[in-house]
């Protein structure tokens, strides 16, 4: 089937084919490649190698950035570059000026200027108290020895710190207030700075960083990206299929690897190739449960396509771990509700921490679906294709974190 160029609003006719066999590959995993690019800067020469970094627009903005020695960076919406660079500037002295577009303005960012500020920056918001646009008008002193950061609303704060940890005089003790979501994401950080020749030292809530530089025995390739999987796996309890992945491990220390045990979970096969490097997914009877539980705390990205994967399904389910989920690229709690709305599934709020997803019966010939600005909504709601005629109202989304998405979705799904 050819297909037209999409620009915003994008097609998605009812999928026909009844069987999926491929080859896809994934995006890098933009998690670890924003981690090796803030410490490759920091390194001594930049004196590391970097294999199969992310093309997602997200790593793009952060290595732009990185080569900013003043002047206005604009991180669109890009969280975790924002946050990393932020630390990085104030490590490195820089006089910059740090903003955003309307979605990241409005995403948390003051826990971690407050624990610059313990560090001796000076930090100054541009225009509401809390929110980018902010200058930094002076740099950390590297002297310090010690801060404290809540870490509750983001993991990225935390791991911000460690990352420029080594830089300081005596090394840098981190204490982290607060219950630590997504913990995946800080074992993620401690490893490539592991792997780079810092290791740190855990004490319960305490990190202890050493002074030392940055180096590594070889060049460092970067994995394929779980959390792309995870919508690769969907398409697989929509369809038989038969998919190889390249470069995907399972041995992976990402967080989102949790997307292989939901779907395992409903009868999908997910088989490591140890000698080609690549994993196997086989789908074809599914067992389903009538309900499950699952707790995103460690794992917020992995919602709208849970989300979606269920209501695809007419598993009723409680998530549990949701709070934070208000504080992503867009509300997902809201988002979700309202495009599941239309396929007959309910998201009912328990409280701030829980939601029950539980079905009506449709009434719609056809779904339209509004991505909100946020690449994985667009994404969790393409797997309603394999359902009824679709729509996505913005096809660019995908841009932040899987360039490449719509053209491996179209091949699978309507190309013979």
């Amino acid at each position: 089937m050819k297909y037209r160029k999409f620009y915003y609003m994008l097609e998605l006719p009812f999928i026909e084919k009844k069987t999926l066999s491929a080859r896809v590959n994934l995006p890098a995993s933009k998690s670890i490649s924003h981690r090796y690019l803030i410490i490759q800067a920091l390194a001594f020469h930049n004196a590391i190698t970097l294999h199969n970094i992310s093309d997602s627009n997200d790593t793009r903005l952060l290595q732009k950035a990185l080569m900013c020695l003043g002047g206005e960076v604009n991180f669109e919406d890009a969280g975790t570059p924002m946050r990393f660079f932020l630390a990085y500037a104030a490590m490195k002295d820089l006089r910059v000026v740090i903003n955003g577009n309307e979605s990241l303005k409005v995403r948390p960012i003051a826990p971690l200027v407050e624990a610059l500020r313990q560090l001796g920056c000076r930090i100054n918001y541009l225009e509401k108290e809390g929110c980018l646009p902010l200058f930094i008008e002076k740099g950390i002193d590297l002297n310090c020895e010690s801060v404290t950061i809540e870490s509750e609303m983001s993991s990225q704060f935390l791991s911000a710190l460690l990352l420029i940890g080594p830089c300081f005089q005596n090394g840098l003790t981190i204490v982290s207030n607060g219950a630590l979501n997504s913990q995946p994401y800080i074992d993620l950080t401690l490893d490539a700075m592991f792997k780079c020749g810092v290791a740190v030292k855990v004490e319960a809530n305490q990190y202890n960083v050493p002074n030392a530089f940055y180096k590594a025995s070889s060049s460092l390739i970067i994995e394929a990206d779980w959390s792309a999987a995870a919508f690769v796996l969907a398409w697989a309890i929509a369809r038989r299929s038969e998919i190889e992945i390249p470069d995907l491990s399972t041995d992976s220390k990402q967080g989102d690897k949790v997307s292989k045990l939901f779907y395992e979970s409903l009868g999908v096969k997910i088989y490591a190739n140890k000698n080609t490097n690549s994993v196997r997914v086989l789908s074809g009877e599914l067992h389903l449960p009538k309900h499950l539980q699952f707790d995103f705390t460690q794992t917020p990205d992995m919602f709208p396509v849970i989300a979606a994967t269920c209501a695809y399904l007419n598993i009723s389910a409680n998530f549990y771990g949701v709070k934070n989920l208000v504080l992503k690229e867009s509300n997902r709690i809201e988002a979700m509700r309202e495009n599941l709305a239309q396929v007959g599934a309910t998201l009912h709020a328990i409280n701030d921490n829980e939601l029950l997803l539980n079905f009506v019966v449709p009434s719609i010939h056809s779904y339209a679906f509004k991505s909100y600005n946020d690449h994985r909504i667009a994404m969790a709601c393409s797997i309603f294709a394999f359902d009824k005629n679709s729509t996505i109202d913005d096809a660019l989304v995908v841009q932040k974190s899987f360039p490449n998405y719509w053209n491996l979705f179209f091949k699978m799904a309507y190309e013979s």
